[in-house]
């Protein structure tokens, strides 16, 4: 059965840390198993009955704890984790309250609160393992969470590689598809332009070869497209 996760962070602290962890969940697990932002709570929805509905059906809680997590809203304020109403206050204290996996992220060298830092309803967070998020190891760090929250290491997940396996063949036959297309668009204009097949101008022999190679090309293009994106996801 597909683990349930639920993801707490500060917009302005982690939120791009915490986006780029979702990304790579996201091609593990189905994305409805994925809870990862508070705006997909609808106007005029109870705000804490829709946090404790997921945490309530979640298998693990990651924490995503950066230098800005105990900052006041304001100047002259306390820190918001000491708010009745911050959100992250009341994801973490639902969190604690059930028997669920939950994993403080440590993003960019932040370190775990004090536990006089923090409120006694969330002040338990500082026992747990937490596990470090960094920008000069991201691609590491990343897997090992990911294989903290699965149970199962990168190794040992064969549908990861057959689905990217999957997705790189569809890329690759996109390509040559479009390279395919192109061609035969190329061929029309010669045709409208000339009056006789691209073949008569040619050769039959090298119209084949050229098809050939340019779907070739549109593969390997495919393949190098899908690199590119997986590498800036």
């Amino acid at each position: 059965m597909a683990k349930r996760v639920f993801i707490s962070y500060r917009r302005e602290d982690t939120g791009s840390a915490a986006g780029r962890v979702y990304d790579r969940l996201s091609r593990l697990l189905p994305k409805s198993n994925l809870f990862f932002d508070v705006s997909t709570i609808g106007g005029g929805e109870d705000f804490v009955q829709r946090i404790e509905s997921e945490i309530g059906r979640s298998d693990v809680a990651l924490v995503f704890i950066g230098d800005k997590w105990l900052e006041p809203a304001h100047r002259s304020g306390s820190g918001r984790i000491w708010e009745q109403d911050d959100f992250v206050r009341a994801e973490l204290r639902t969190a604690l309250g059930r028997p669920m996996l939950i994993l403080p992220i440590l993003v960019a060298g932040a370190r775990m609160p004090k536990p006089e830092q923090l409120p006694k309803d969330v002040r338990p967070v500082t026992g747990k393992n937490a596990m470090p998020l960094r920008h000069e190891s991201f691609d590491d760090d990343a897997e090992n969470i990911v294989a903290a929250v699965l149970g199962v290491s990168a190794k040992d997940r064969a549908w990861e590689d057959q689905g990217t396996l999957r997705t790189k063949i569809g890329y690759g036959i996109g390509g040559a598809i479009g390279a395919a297309a192109l061609l035969l668009l190329a061929a029309l204009v010669h045709f409208w332009a000339l009056a006789r097949p691209i073949s008569a101008s040619i050769g039959g022999p090298l119209t084949t070869l050229l098809l050939i190679g340019g779907m070739i090309c549109g593969f390997w293009l495919g393949l190098r497209y899908e690199a590119r994106k997986r590498k800036f996801r």
